[in-house]
C-alpha cells in the first residue's frame, strides 16, 4: 500500500494556524516563529509556541504585539491546526499555563507561550483517596467527574476491587493503575478517553524511507526481553497465596514477524521476570498483571525513532507502516510518542518513536 500524500494539492502551505477561544487568530498566526507539541502515552500533552511580539503600526512607530489587554492571557484556552492550512487538523486544544517574555539586545522581544491539555488539571490535582469495590473504569469515570472531563472508557470493567490513591497526582494514580492493564489514557478535547492497548485504534499511515519519511533510527534490542513474567500477592480475606503467570503474548500489537520472546528462548533460553512491586489480591488480578507487563516488555523488543514530513494524522496511538528500510524492519508499529515541530528554517515535520514485538525475516 503507497504512501497517502499529506494534501491534495502539490504545493501547499503548512504553516500551523492558532485559535483563541474558538476564534482564528490571524495576528498569532503570522507571528509564529517556531512551534513544539508534544505527546506520549500515558496523555497530557505540552505544547511551546515562539512569536514575534513586536508589530509596526505605521508612521515609524512599533508597539507590544501582545500585551496584558491582549486574549492572549494565562488560561487563554488555545487551539493549534496542522497540516494543509487550506483544510487543517486540530491537533492541540487546552490553557496557557506560562508566559516568557525573551528580549536581547538587536532583535524583536519574543513572547514564548507554554500550554498543556485538559489533563494539565489532573496534573495539579494531588490526593489521598480510596476506591472500594469498584473497577479500574468506575475509578476513571469518577475522576473524570472530578476533572470536568467527559469520560470514554472502553472495558476495563474488571477485576472489582480496592484501588488506593496516595497522596497522588490524579493523573499519576490514573497512569500507574492502568499500566496494571495494559491500558493508556488520552484526552480530546474535553474528553478523557481510556481503553486496552489492544482496543486502541487511531488510524494507519504508511511512510516510505527517503519520501515522507525524511530518517529513521530502528533498534531490536533482546535486553529487556522475557520468556515469562510471574507475579504474586496475598489475599488477606481468605487468608491465601495468590499468584499470576504468562508466558505467551495476549496483546503483541501490530506487526509480523517473530517475537521477542521467541528470540530471547533461543538466544538465552527460558528466562522468567518476576514483579515484585505490584501489590495483587485475587489471582485473576494477578494473572491481568502478568499479561500486561509481559506484554509490554515484548512491544518495546523493536523500537523506531523517526522523522518524517509534518503529518497531523501522525499521533499517538496510530499505526505506521514504515517501507523502504529492508526486509528485517519494513514493518508496523505502534506510535508512542510524537512530537509536531514548526519552525522558519525546516519548516513542518513530525518526529516519533513507535513500537512493534516482532523482527521481520
Amino acid at each position: 500500500m503507497p504512501e497517502t500524500s499529506v494534501s491534495r494539492s502539490a504545493i501547499f502551505s503548512a504553516r500551523p494556524t492558532l485559535r483563541i477561544a474558538g476564534q482564528a487568530d490571524a495576528r498569532l498566526s503570522a507571528l509564529l516563529t517556531s512551534m513544539k507539541l508534544d505527546e506520549s502515552e500515558g496523555g497530557m500533552s505540552r505544547l511551546e509556541l515562539k512569536v514575534t511580539n513586536w508589530v509596526a503600526t505605521g508612521g515609524g512607530r512599533a508597539e507590544l504585539a501582545f500585551d496584558a489587554s491582549s486574549t492572549l492571557r494565562l488560561g487563554a484556552e488555545l487551539a493549534v491546526y496542522a497540516g494543509d492550512e487550506a483544510s487543517p487538523r486540530e491537533i492541540f486544544k487546552g490553557r496557557v499555563s506560562a508566559l516568557e517574555m525573551v528580549c536581547n539586545y538587536g532583535t524583536p522581544p519574543e513572547l514564548v507561550v507554554l500550554a498543556e491539555d485538559a489533563l494539565g488539571a489532573a496534573r495539579r490535582a494531588r490526593r489521598s483517596k480510596v476506591y472500594t469495590q469498584v473497577s479500574p473504569a468506575d475509578v476513571v469515570n469518577a475522576i473524570a467527574g472530578e476533572l470536568s472531563l467527559t469520560p470514554s472508557v472502553s472495558g476495563l470493567t474488571s477485576p472489582q476491587g480496592t484501588w488506593a490513591q496516595l497522596d497522588e497526582t490524579d493523573l499519576a494514580f490514573l497512569r500507574r493503575l492502568l499500566a496494571r492493564f495494559d491500558a493508556d489514557l488520552q484526552v480530546v478535547g474535553n474528553r478523557l478517553q481510556v481503553s486496552p492497548r489492544k482496543d486502541v485504534q487511531r488510524g494507519t499511515i504508511e511512510l516510505t524511507l527517503y519520501s515522507q519519511l525524511a530518517r529513521v533510527r530502528i533498534t531490536a534490542d533482546l535486553a529487556d526481553q522475557a520468556t515469562a513474567a510471574t507475579v504474586s500477592g496475598w489475599n488477606a480475606k481468605d487468608g491465601t497465596a495468590v499468584k499470576g503467570e504468562a508466558s505467551a503474548l495476549a496483546n503483541a500489537g501490530p506487526g509480523r514477524g517473530k517475537s521477542g520472546l521467541a528470540w530471547a528462548q533461543e538466544v538465552f533460553g527460558t528466562r522468567s521476570e518476576h514483579l515484585a512491586a505490584p501489590a495483587v489480591f485475587a489471582s485473576d488480578e494477578a494473572r491481568a498483571v502478568a499479561e500486561a507487563a509481559l506484554d509490554q516488555r515484548a512491544r518495546r523488543f523493536v523500537r523506531a525513532e523517526g522523522v518524517a514530513e509534518g503529518n497531523a494524522q501522525l499521533r499517538v496511538g496510530c499505526s505506521v507502516r514504515l517501507a523502504g528500510i529492508s526486509p528485517q524492519f519494513d514493518n508496523t508499529y505502534y506510535v508512542v510518542r510524537a512530537c509536531h515541530l514548526f519552525d522558519m528554517t525546516q519548516g513542518y515535520r513530525t518526529e516519533f518513536s513507535a513500537e512493534c514485538a516482532y523482527l521481520g525475516s
